[in-house]
């Protein structure tokens, strides 16, 4: 969240996600067709996202991940536009310079767009495949105004316009440079301020991503998907896990698989990566309870015409589940993420293996962050401390008893909530720093059930 915060998340004693519209986003990175190369945008719809980012042809990976994602229950996905270190935009001069057009955005699908010159009506026509936009302009500074409305295209002049009409000639040269990407870059600009969340890049297997994704993660307080190539056994998926868990801050990544098949819209069937439909299913979890997200596979019933890539039997799922890998497979009639587990705990502990936990100390971590935030450049007093440890109780508190596991006296009265909370100066009182500690003894949560059935006849007591 800030420069001037330090986080530093041990283990002791886990539980839930905590609702909230940023704890559920979905934050994807990668090739689109159009779109900004510099910012996130958030988008709500597969719409919204094809308004900024175009066509699947473009970027087939980041258009069927916004799609299904929005299927499974994302609400707020939040979107960047990978490209290299010199990305260019499209442009074309007319009459040597006396007007130039360049594309706002870098990419190559500006390259078809084209740009005429009128000049008994002194009228710049300016196309942008089905989009055709028209400027008047006397002058040169009359016609720069006009183009300035345009939301696609710059246009400037050396001062004089053409005389002469110029047919519509295309602009050329834009491209991403995406071959060249540096996913260190591309993910930094998720800012911490968009929230815990959970991150991925589609379509890219982890040993081309996983590690960027786990050191962002870990910087961000995110849940950060990933998954191995299309096709992979359970066998060398879970091979692959053994690779990601050597991985730094390996306990921020969720491995994902197999693929996942929808159909095309077409007829046809597509494979694709299974980190949305995992993604959108945590994020329907968060907003119908912070806890649930520990069976988020309950969310998958709605979800229609979608299946893994091949079917998981029980004894790879035990083999699957073992290795700690979120196995999307087909139980009852449902397609369902059938595992929901981080690939590393944190501190190594076992019992937090969870997603679910993962979720839940990233939210608190962000929360706490946001609340020591506003109080730097307060006073230090005795008195101030006391009320920085009220506020994050005051945040801690509504987990009690349900996401952290309190402690009970025999009356019932409460004697551990489950949580603690101390504000210091720390050992140096005069550095202007001071030392918060947030302790958490995270609530037991259901994930495997042992039933026993007990017969008798009816002379039996039961």
């Amino acid at each position: 969240m800030s420069d001037r915060v330090s986080s530093t998340i041990s283990t002791s004693p886990s539980a839930p996600a905590v609702g909230g519209l940023r704890s559920g986003r979905f934050m994807i990175v990668g090739q689109t067709q159009t779109g900004p190369a510099d910012k996130p945008v958030i988008v709500h719809s597969l719409a919204g996202y094809a308004s900024v980012y175009g066509a699947r042809s473009g970027g087939a990976s980041m258009y069927d991940a916004a799609e299904l994602a929005f299927r499974c229950g994302v609400s707020e996905l939040v979107v960047v536009r990978a490209a290299g270190p010199t990305p260019v935009k499209s442009t074309v001069s007319l009459d040597t310079g006396k007007i130039v057009v360049t594309a706002k955005e870098p990419g190559a699908f500006a390259n078809t767009w084209t740009a005429a010159w009128a000049s008994s009506g002194t009228t710049l026509t300016l196309v942008a495949g089905t989009v055709t936009e028209t400027y008047f302009g006397a002058t040169a500074a009359a016609l720069l105004l006009a183009a300035a409305a345009s939301t696609r295209f710059t246009v400037t002049s050396s001062g004089t316009l053409p005389a002469s009409p110029v047919s519509a000639t295309s602009l050329a040269t834009g491209t991403d440079d995406f071959a060249n990407v540096v996913w260190a870059t591309s993910l930094a600009l998720l800012s911490p301020d968009l929230g815990a969340g959970a991150v991925a890049i589609p379509g890219l297997g982890y040993a081309t991503v996983g590690q960027a994704i786990a050191t962002h993660c870990a910087s961000t307080k995110r849940h950060g998907f990933v998954t191995a190539a299309a096709g992979q056994t359970p066998a060398q998926l879970v091979t692959a896990v053994a690779t990601i868990k050597a991985y730094t801050s390996s306990e921020f990544l969720d491995l994902v698989g197999p693929w996942v098949k929808v159909g095309d819209g077409a007829g046809g069937i597509k494979t694709i990566d299974p980190t949305p439909f995992a993604a959108g299913l945590r994020s329907a979890a968060i907003r119908v309870s912070p806890g649930e997200s520990a069976a988020a596979e309950v969310y998958a019933r709605p979800v229609v015409d979608v299946a893994p890539e091949y079917q998981v039997n029980s004894s790879d799922w035990a083999t699957m589940n073992a290795a700690r890998i979120s196995v999307v497979r087909t139980v009852g009639a449902y397609t369902r993420l059938y595992t929901y587990v981080m690939t590393a705990a944190p501190g190594g502990n076992l019992n937090l293996i969870g997603g679910q936990y993962r979720d839940l100390i990233n939210d608190i971590t962000v929360a706490a962050e946001d609340i020591l935030e506003s109080e730097t450049n307060s006073p230090a007093s005795p008195g101030h401390l006391a009320q920085i440890v009220g506020r994050l109780s005051a945040m801690l508190s509504p987990f009690s008893g349900t996401y952290l596991a309190m402690r009970t006296a025999g009356d019932g009265s409460v004697v551990d909530p489950g949580y603690r909370v101390q504000v210091s100066t720390g050992t140096a009182p005069a550095d202007n720093r001071i030392t918060a500690t947030i302790s958490l003894r995270l609530g037991e949560s259901i994930d495997f059930v042992d039933l026993v059935v007990a017969v008798g006849d009816a002379t039996v007591t039961l």
